[in-house]
């Protein structure tokens, strides 16, 4: 099982809800909120409970679009080899790796407290991480069609939502790729 689950803050949408696309881009270029991967019931990063308070929730905040963009790259590379890493935002030593056999996925989050000497969020040298220390999620088998369906479902609906507070902002560049990743998708 594969889920990726999220909430953008609801004092956000209210404030996005009447703002025109210069200055989304200019104060946000961005969507905040909680987010996580389910990967067979184990949280990738920690994600608050429903019953907590929006000043508690922002503790979690995360970059929702940043995290989306990442799953497409991975995605993307995916397709094409049978591993890649993704470097979580936040900090630079935490990784989730991804080995791809045919129709499975094996995901596994890695701490990798030796530097990996780059700037990109994306990795597919797996010998990179040969020193890394397994945590947490720990190789657990996906089917790909699971991973590949949540992504585009999730895509187009992270979209919908944006379109149904504003659609203005839609136009702005850090939407970019998920747009063109959720027309792509639809062809």
């Amino acid at each position: 099982m594969f889920e990726i689950k999220y909430e953008i803050f609801e004092d956000d949408i209210a404030e996005i809800q009447g703002m025109d696309i210069h200055t989304f881009i200019d104060e946000y270029n961005q969507i905040y909120g909680c987010f996580t991967l389910i990967i067979n019931g184990i949280e990738y990063l920690p994600y608050p409970s429903p019953e907590m308070r929006l000043e508690t929730k922002r503790i979690y905040s995360e970059l929702i679009l940043t995290h989306f963009e990442f799953l497409i790259d991975a995605y993307s590379e995916l397709q094409m080899n049978n591993y890649v890493a993704l470097k979580y935002i936040e900090n630079p030593w935490t990784w989730l790796e991804f080995i791809r056999n045919e129709n499975e996925l094996l995901v596994s989050k890695l701490n990798n407290d030796t530097s990996v000497n780059s700037d990109s969020p994306l990795q597919t040298n797996i010998e990179l991480f040969g020193n890394a220390k397994k945590e947490g999620i720990i190789n657990e088998m996906l089917l790909w069609n699971d991973f590949e369906t949540e992504l585009k479902a999730k895509t187009k609906e992270l979209l919908s939502k944006i379109t149904t507070v504003n659609c203005h902002i839609l136009k702005a560049k850090c939407f970019d790729r998920i747009r063109r990743f959720t027309n792509d998708s639809l062809s």
